[in-house]
């Protein structure tokens, strides 16, 4: 066991497998600041359209948005939290890469760098896949920590934000105040309503049938002012 340890350790600091396993070795420092307390994880989950750097005002922020949420939902980072997400997919391309090397290029002690850029591209492949397929139930499981959070606060008539770039059928979020914390919930607008922008106020009319997410309609115009006991601006 300790030899297969320690050809494993050798196989990580190599030099074709060096660059991976810095990337690795900061997210481990990531999640041990987070354990002790240093870092604040961040919980927050970039929904589809939530292109961060982009603005309406942002020329192409529509496509960009656009290509945001396919690839959003396609590898799996519009369900859980960037963070969580990013581990995943260094953990297991690091992984994927190691393994490569070590079965496709030369021998120990005598790997191919140009080889090992070249197994880098399936090897990226092949992490993002697993990532996508672990995303799902991690995915579940962020879903219905959103829920226990939401299930505590009665949401149904409250006033919120819109905090993602647009809400409309597909996808969006709100943040309400809850007395507390702010409450972010997975919204949508009704079939054949006009999407609400970043910063919108809206209220929130119903839960959908399924539990998902929540039906919004823009905030009346006697109501567009809100109370710093009704609202936290989103940050």
């Amino acid at each position: 066991m300790s030899g297969a340890m320690t050809q494993l350790f050798q196989e990580a600091i190599s030099s074709h497998q060096l660059p991976a396993t810095i990337v690795l070795g900061f997210v481990i420092l990531y999640w041990l600041a987070v354990a002790v307390g240093g870092i604040d994880f961040d919980s927050s989950i970039l929904e589809g359209g939530d292109l961060p750097g982009t603005g309406e005002s942002a020329p192409g922020a529509s496509a960009l948005g656009g290509a945001w949420v396919s690839a959003g939902r396609w590898l799996g980072f519009a369900k859980v939290p960037i963070a969580v997400w990013g581990s995943f997919a260094a953990l297991f391309t690091w992984a994927a890469s190691l393994l490569l090397n070590y079965e496709l290029n030369g021998e120990p002690g005598d790997r191919s760098m140009g080889r090992a850029v070249l197994l880098f591209l399936p090897a990226s492949g092949i992490g993002l896949i697993v990532t996508r397929i672990v995303t799902i139930p991690v995915g579940r499981l962020f879903a219905a920590m959103a829920d226990a959070d939401t299930e505590a606060v009665d949401v149904v008539d409250r006033l919120g934000q819109v905090t993602t770039s647009k809400v409309d059928e597909t996808f969006g979020r709100l943040q309400i105040g809850g007395g507390g914390a702010p409450v972010v919930l997975n919204v949508r607008v009704r079939p054949g309503a006009a999407p609400l922008r970043k910063g919108d106020r809206a209220r929130v009319v119903a839960r959908s049938e399924d539990g998902a997410h929540y039906l919004v309609e823009p905030a009346p115009a006697e109501d567009a002012t809100f109370s710093s006991s009704n609202e936290t601006e989103p940050t």
